[in-house]
């Protein structure tokens, strides 16, 4: 797909010229703002700098493609060329870095409720001593069509093609970065140019990704180590999207409904809708086991021949979700996130969001059966998000451009092409397959999967099939860590669940760091 992009020669225009410029629609190569900061930790005071740059990506022609937005925070530390570092990715498809980064692994945090709700005031910032910034130098990287990150304008690539060509005949042809494949070598190639112009070989690779961004964890991976001669170190993988016929896995894909219903259980208990699971107070995977191993047996059995008679299997399923047990009927067992999310509590006119089941929200249109466009919730937390990064980038680090952020592009999400790099393969796209391979030929990768049990996006079940059907070798099947924590698909903006993922980080790295 193409971008009507303006030329790359545009200048940044001064204040006084601001109002009758036309919009700058990508960023100059020159543009870069390094600035020091200090970090108190728990345990230590951290100086670090900040650099907010963006990198040129070239394709395999030589001929500039795209400019990827990124923000570096590295530690003066006279051990930094060997540091760890890690690049983070947000999801999407279409989604910029900015959750992760003002949500819980950047120097500087916005403000949430400690139960993960979007406060009533302005949104603010203040700094977050549990930065990962701790143990590992972050790389926040934006992929084209995300944050200030565009395609390169496609005359200034004509221009480059009839150059080296000396023909006029050249015809231009830009390589769309929205793609699974074309997404992971053009982030690939991103990483390459980056340890190369920072200095940062030494350095061991981390790479960690929310949702969408996971599944881009999994294939740059398997992209780097095959082709790019770079091994990360660790993988981390927040709310993941592994394998999407798990999670659109359609109404015959019965793996995709057993994958639900321990969130389901979850999020009906939370808001006393269910009775079936055991009392408070125990880990939550210990309260979902009979729920987990009836999606596993009951379930799946019972869809694969359920008929009008099969009352046993709604009413088990009516008790784990806390719906009525005539909607499980109507539904046949399969019943929708989004139909969950508008009937759970309908009767007191909320709806429960997708992003966080244990969250509530005013129904805007209680009359209606089906749940709006967009989650409500999600779109608090971009209300507070936009504002606060686009301040943070102009004054807190002193990066100045006209240039939109885009913090969610639908446009790319729905432009995607998810079929690009399974050639021959029916079904749903997945990266199993790859992570088996990765962790096989490097026996000292480590894996770490977080999850919020009250995400009805993600579900943490779906993780946990996918690691069970990968077959990983005995050897290495210790080196997958699956953790499930209170909240939802951003667990991070509750307290406890940000407290507790920092904690499991620094393990996680040390563990890796000492991996033979």
């Amino acid at each position: 797909m193409s971008f009507c992009l303006a030329s790359p020669a545009a200048k940044e225009t001064a204040p006084s010229e601001q109002d009758s410029a036309p919009e700058i629609e990508v960023l100059l190569p020159s543009k870069r703002a390094v600035s020091p900061h200090t970090l108190t930790t728990p345990t230590r005071t951290i100086e670090y700098q900040a650099t907010a740059a963006s990198l040129t990506i070239h394709d395999e022609k030589s001929e500039a493609s795209g400019r990827i937005f990124y923000i570096a925070y590295t530690a003066d530390d006279s051990e930094s060329p060997r540091r760890p570092l890690t690049f983070v990715f947000n999801g999407g498809p279409g989604a910029a870095s900015a959750y992760l980064h003002l949500g819980a692994l950047g120097p500087q945090r916005v403000v949430f409720n400690d139960d993960g709700t979007v406060p009533p005031r302005t949104p603010r910032l203040e700094g977050n001593p549990l930065s990962w910034l701790a143990f590992t130098d972050l790389v926040f990287v934006d992929p084209i069509g995300t944050g200030y990150s565009r395609m390169i304008p496609a005359e200034a690539k004509e221009a480059t093609r009839a150059r080296k060509a000396k023909s006029a005949k050249a015809k231009t042809h830009d390589e769309s970065p929205w793609g699974v494949a074309e997404d992971a070598r053009f982030l690939a190639r991103f990483i390459r140019l980056y340890l190369t112009r920072e200095e940062r070989w030494l350095s061991p690779v981390y790479l960690a990704g929310e949702s969408y961004g996971g599944f881009r964890v999994a294939r740059l991976a398997k992209l780097l180590q095959s082709e790019f001669g770079i091994e990360p170190g660790g993988l981390v993988m927040i709310s993941p999207a592994l394998e999407f016929g798990l999670l659109w896995g359609g109404e015959h894909g019965l793996l995709s409904w057993a994958a639900l219903l321990p969130t389901y259980a979850a999020v009906a208990a939370f808001h006393d809708r269910s009775d079936d699971l055991p009392e408070a107070g125990k880990d939550i995977r210990t309260r979902l086991a009979t729920v987990e191993d009836y999606a596993l047996s009951g379930l799946l059995t019972g869809l694969a021949r359920a008929d009008a008679a099969e009352s046993d299997l709604w009413k088990r399923l009516a008790g784990f979700t806390g719906l009525d047990r005539a909607i499980v009927q109507r539904f046949r067992g399969r019943i929708p996130p989004e139909r969950l999310a508008k009937t759970l509590l309908a009767d007191r006119r909320r709806l429960v969001s997708l992003y966080d089941g244990s969250i509530t929200l005013i129904d805007p249109d209680p009359a209606s059966s089906v749940l709006g466009e967009r989650d409500p919730y999600l779109t608090r937390i971009n209300a507070v998000l936009t504002p606060t990064f686009n301040s943070y980038i102009q004054d807190g680090l002193g990066f100045k451009t006209d240039l939109r952020y885009r913090l969610l592009n639908e446009e790319v999400f729905e432009s995607w092409n998810w079929r690009s790099g399974f050639h021959g393969q029916q079904g749903y796209a997945g990266v199993i397959e790859q992570l088996r391979t990765v962790m096989s030929l490097n026996p000292a990768l480590r894996l770490w999967i977080v999850h919020g049990v009250y995400d009805l996006v993600t579900p943490y079940f779906g993780s946990v099939i996918a690691v069970n059907q990968m077959g990983l070798d005995p050897a290495v099947r210790e080196n997958v860590r699956i953790d499930v924590y209170q909240g939802g698909h951003m667990l991070y903006f509750r307290r406890d669940s940000r407290e507790k993922m920092y904690q499991d980080a620094q393990r996680f790295y040390r563990d890796s760091d000492q991996s033979p």
